[in-house]
């Protein structure tokens, strides 16, 4: 094959394309409404309606082995295993496993504790679950909980309650991710679908079809047509989408969250296979129907292979990780070798000279 002629054909495929104000408006609108718009309309009503303050933990709190050495763990006389508390005054003593609400607690030793609306003074805490808490100059080491008062003393979490926004981002940015990956497979359907019978209605496309490429030649000029503008399209509205997403959930999170590994694996793999499997089927049906239209419609059906895994991801049968994108970018992958090689196989360039009307 030789890549110069591959390369003629797609410059004049993208010439062709200029013309067509429709071809034109799907590669400038895609960016919009991908990066802009829909980051905008998905995102910005759940920072409205979530609290914006933060409901567990104490801002800063980090995560530690071992107590202070200079702390002094309070001495105790008794020891109350597996029970339940409501109202109760503690004072020396240690508690385990024991679940205690509505409680002051005075120099005692807790350990695997859950302990809702009360006070903690001059304690020792290690594995306590605590909620609605004032903590008074103690020490705590493995905690977890939300609305904790912390008063001269250390505490250590090694996990938090994820908050509100933490809870839906990671479905939410699912759903806007799989937006990305279909953008590039369902784009070439206006694109591609165009790229021989839309030139055959114009009567641009017998010259082209009787010069001396071969058909491989020529069947790589026109995916790398339809295939360079999708793409191009949907990496400017990834970006777009990226930093607009990074802006508005900033203040929420308090860091930078896009992209992740996921993102940038599925943008770099997994939309560039679907995008040329697209490419690949619409090209097929455009040299099989005489009607840009049919094309299109038919070309829509190429789409299925993606929203399965659309379905799978909203359905939650499916989380999309660097494994799944890789996983599922090399299926797409060897389809658009069998495909090509299909494509190949049954493109008749006689055919399309001699029996469109």
């Amino acid at each position: 094959m030789r890549w110069r002629n591959a390369w003629i054909v797609m410059r004049k495929d993208l010439a062709e394309f200029r013309k067509q104000k429709l071809v034109i408006g799907s590669i400038v609108a895609m960016p919009i409404i991908l990066g802009v718009v829909m980051p905008l309309a998905t995102f910005v009503p759940i920072i409205t309606i979530i609290p914006q303050n933060e409901s567990w933990d104490i801002p800063g709190l980090v995560e530690r082995g071992s107590l202070p050495d200079d702390f002094s763990v309070p001495w105790t006389n008794r020891t109350i295993e597996e029970r339940l508390f409501t109202a109760v005054v503690f004072q020396h003593a240690t508690l385990r496993n024991v679940n205690l609400s509505n409680c002051i607690i005075v120099s005692c030793v807790l350990e695997d504790v859950i302990v809702r609306d009360s006070t903690i003074t001059d304690s020792s805490l290690d594995g306590v679950y605590l909620e609605n808490v004032t903590v008074v100059r103690s020490e705590g080491i493995r905690l977890d909980g939300r609305s904790i008062l912390s008063v001269s003393s250390n505490l250590f979490f090694i996990r938090t309650k994820p908050s509100e926004i933490h809870q839906v981002l990671p479905m939410m940015l699912n759903m806007m991710l799989m937006i990305f990956i279909i953008v590039p497979a369902t784009l070439p359907t206006i694109i591609a679908t165009y790229s021989i019978v839309g030139e055959k209605n114009n009567r641009s496309l017998e010259p082209l079809l009787a010069t001396p490429t071969t058909d491989g030649e020529l069947l790589a000029g026109k995916i790398f047509s339809s295939f360079v503008p999708s793409m191009g399209s949907t990496f400017l509205a990834f970006c777009l989408g990226v930093v607009l997403l990074d802006v508005i959930l900033l203040p929420q999170v308090g860091y930078p969250l896009m992209p992740n590994l996921t993102w940038i694996l599925s943008i770099v793999l997994l939309a560039p296979t679907t995008c040329l499997m697209s490419v690949l089927a619409c090209v097929l049906v455009s040299s099989k129907v005489s009607d840009v239209r049919a094309a299109q419609q038919l070309g829509g059906f190429v789409v299925m292979p993606v929203v399965v895994l659309m379905l799978g991801v909203l359905s939650g049968f499916l989380f999309l990780s660097p494994l799944t994108v890789v996983v599922f970018a090399g299926l797409y992958g060897c389809l658009d070798i069998g495909l090509f090689y299909f494509v190949r196989a049954v493109f008749n360039r006689e055919k399309i000279l001699t029996t469109w009307k």
